[in-house]
């Protein structure tokens, strides 16, 4: 298998990790006002919340490998911009899996039922996971902001391969700047969106890849 197809595969593998970790983690219904309610929220939802953590530890793996593939199949295209894009969507890998795995540390952390669970309150009967809670929604919004950085390093480089992979630059470029839109929190819409896109992404580039449509390009100046 040729480079450039095993970075489709791994980028392939990490839409699929992500496409369970999504859904799984809306289920578990997590996302509450209070520490105590999102606990409560993991408690009945043990499976749901532990198998989404998983799923994102996975998908910060493989996305490591991608970005590694990546640069050795694209780096003669354009070793600066390339080169910044497998380091964030690397980086973005190694942050990734650290939050998914703060999330099946605190699936494991919460006690199971033992009766009426609405009556615990953190600090009788509920742990007080806030650090571990903390570190696992911010290492996933800069894990987040790290691959939309990714993208938009990405386009100078598929506008130099160019024909529709110019198009494809413009695309990955917007897609970039809308997850840097992560971090504010009116941007709600925005958010499912950018995250849509970027599965898209994955998906579009993985089967791209793998489908040995990169073709080996003539030797360029790094200062071109």
């Amino acid at each position: 298998m040729t480079t450039a197809r095993t970075a489709g595969v791994f980028l392939l593998l990490t839409a699929l990790a992500t496409a369970i970790s999504v859904p799984t983690r809306l289920l578990a219904d997590a996302d509450q006002p209070t520490l105590t309610e999102s606990l409560l929220a993991i408690i009945a939802n043990r499976g749901y919340y532990a198998t989404g953590g998983a799923a994102r530890f996975v998908s910060g793996i493989v996305l490591l490998a991608a970005a590694w593939f990546v640069w050795r199949a694209m780096a003669d295209y354009h070793r600066p911009a390339v080169g910044l894009a497998a380091g964030f969507l690397g980086l973005s890998g190694v942050i990734t899996a650290v939050s998914g795995a703060c999330a099946v540390a605190i699936a494991a952390s919460v006690p199971s039922p033992a009766g009426p669970a609405a009556t615990l309150v953190v600090g009788d009967g509920l742990p007080n996971l806030q650090p571990l809670a903390d570190a696992r929604w911010i290492t996933g919004t800069v894990g987040f902001t790290l691959a939309g950085l990714g993208l938009i390093a990405l386009g100078p480089a598929q506008w130099r391969i160019g024909g529709l992979l110019k198009a494809s630059a413009i695309a990955d470029v917007i897609i970039g700047v809308a997850m840097l839109f992560i971090w504010i929190d009116a941007a709600t819409v925005m958010h499912r969106m950018s995250g849509v896109a970027f599965l898209l992404w994955l998906i579009v580039s993985g089967i791209w890849l793998v489908a040995g449509l990169l073709k080996t390009p003539e030797p360029v100046s790094e200062t071109r």
